[in-house]
């Protein structure tokens, strides 16, 4: 299933009010977005690096230089916090659960 139509499944699973398959697909639809942005932010910051290495070759083959020197990782990572759609529905759950114990 795609990212966009896990999100409508949950949506339909919200407007029908079924719990358990919002959770299960709200839990699903989480995991993929996660991944999703990881692996979107790895092969960004690969690509960068990759750009990086050519422009030095370049520059090097250009300047008569012959040896390459492998460049320090210099790209800076920000970490982005994102909500997670499932969190919400998952805290009334277990509000409603401790609750009733």
């Amino acid at each position: 299933m795609r990212l966009s139509e896990l999100g409508g499944v949950c949506m339909r699973a919200e407007m029908e009010d079924n719990q358990s398959r919002q959770l299960r697909l709200l839990l699903r639809l989480s995991v993929c977005e996660g991944v999703h942005t990881m692996y979107t932010s790895y092969s960004s910051r690969k690509w960068a690096q990759v750009q990086t290495t050519a422009r030095q070759i370049k520059s090097r083959l250009e300047t008569g230089s012959g040896e390459v020197e492998e460049a320090p990782d210099t790209m800076e990572t920000i970490p982005v916090t994102i909500q997670d759609k499932a969190a919400s529905q998952w805290t009334c759950v277990e509000m409603q659960t401790h609750r009733t114990d």
